[in-house]
């Protein structure tokens, strides 16, 4: 069975081949070659192949299109290998038959002959947009050319002894942009000469900034024996303890120092920022705040408290109601969870004396809440002093 060339090629030649998307009885023809291809099924594709003549399979491969990146390389083209073999297969007979025929083809003719140091056409000049064989008018040719042996004392003689101004141009020549301003870079580049405008010198780029030293600061030098002593004895001068940074203090001296505060009237401000300390540690804080009237800050920044623990701290300001500031942020967990958070804001706006709050809250309304609430403290405080000098 064989068909003509132009008969299989033409458009008008369609196969009736059942739908892979419809069931058995609705059958539609549709064509095989450029339109519906993709409702074929491999079986059926496979019958009308295997009903296919040689001839007429090897002009279906011939129109691969060799392009297609989705064919397997073998599939891109025809088959060009029904050739016999004129003999075996010898590597050096092959090299030598392609360098002798390499050696008898003419090479291509040149439409301008190689000529050694002679260019050939015309050169364009990036800057001027022009050909460089029609010089700019008023603008100055490359004025420098070095021609120097590979002797260094003599390269170095002539940078020694060449003036500043062309030291100038040739930093800028050689790209050293860092020690040159931008006129003068520029300028170099282009081929102009530096005037007092640019400057001829290199001190005219810019200096950096230069730091000042700031000196380290001192260690806390704060004596926690003495303190722990004048706060049990409730040393009426000793208003403020500071151990921050003591990081070596040991954690049962801290929970010393702590109870030790407990007895205490008189002590006004109370910092362990970055002093390592936990929950454990941190417990005996809420009856410092509950039972110290006196107490107006407190610092516990930097340390490994849970969000519950500094949930309960500022619950426990609401029984003196002294707590003037209360600094807690950048513990271990960063993120303190809503319920927290809500219950943080509700005690601050149940605090009528705090003014500042060190805590970083992520939700929106917390954050809004806690401002209006330190507002409306701060009012307090304001209208308070404001009835103190009426009545004075």
């Amino acid at each position: 069975m064989s068909q003509a060339k132009t008969d299989y090629y033409s458009e008008e030649k369609t196969f009736s081949a059942p739908s892979a998307n419809t069931q058995q009885g609705n059958q539609l023809p549709s064509k095989v070659y450029n339109k519906g291809l993709k409702d074929l099924e491999d079986n059926d594709i496979e019958g009308l192949l295997s009903k296919l003549s040689i001839d007429e399979l090897e002009d279906l491969n011939n129109d691969f299109d060799p392009d297609n990146s989705m064919l397997p390389p073998s599939q891109r083209c025809r088959d060009q290998t029904d050739k016999e073999p004129t003999g075996p297969y010898k590597r050096d007979n092959l090299l030598k038959f392609l360098e002798e025929k390499a050696k008898t083809e003419k090479d291509w003719d040149d439409v301008c002959p190689y000529t050694p140091g002679v260019k050939r056409g015309k050169v364009y000049d990036s800057d001027s947009g022009r050909n460089s064989e029609e010089p700019e008018v008023g603008k100055m040719e490359m004025p420098i050319e070095i021609d120097l042996d590979d002797d260094e004392e003599e390269l170095e003689c002539a940078l020694v002894s060449a003036p500043e101004k062309d030291l100038v141009d040739l930093a800028g020549i050689l790209g050293m942009h860092n020690v040159l301003n931008q006129p003068q870079y520029y300028n170099a580049l282009k081929g102009k000469t530096q005037d007092e405008t640019t400057g001829t010198t290199f001190n005219g780029i810019i200096q950096s900034y230069v730091p000042r030293i700031v000196p380290d600061e001192p260690d806390n030098d704060t004596d926690v024996e003495s303190c722990i002593n004048r706060l049990r004895e409730d040393d009426t001068d000793l208003k403020e303890v500071n151990i921050n940074n003591m990081k070596r203090l040991s954690k049962e001296r801290i929970r010393t120092l702590i109870e030790a505060a407990c007895n205490s009237k008189h002590i006004e401000k109370f910092s362990l920022a970055n002093t390592a300390i936990s929950d454990s540690e941190a417990r005996g804080l809420i009856e410092l705040i509950e039972t110290s009237p006196s107490l107006r800050v407190l610092n516990v920044e930097s340390n490994f408290l849970t969000p519950e623990l500094l949930a309960k701290l500022l619950r426990s300001t609401l029984v003196t109601q002294s707590i003037v500031e209360f600094k807690a942020d950048n513990q271990r967990q960063s993120v303190l969870g809503n319920q927290i958070e809500m219950d943080m804001m509700m005690a601050i706006e149940e605090n009528e004396s705090l003014l500042r709050v060190g805590i970083s809250f992520a939700s929106m309304e917390a954050r809004h809440r806690v401002s209006e609430a330190l507002e409306r403290n701060y009012e307090r405080v304001r209208l308070r002093r404001l009835g103190k000098d009426t009545n004075a």
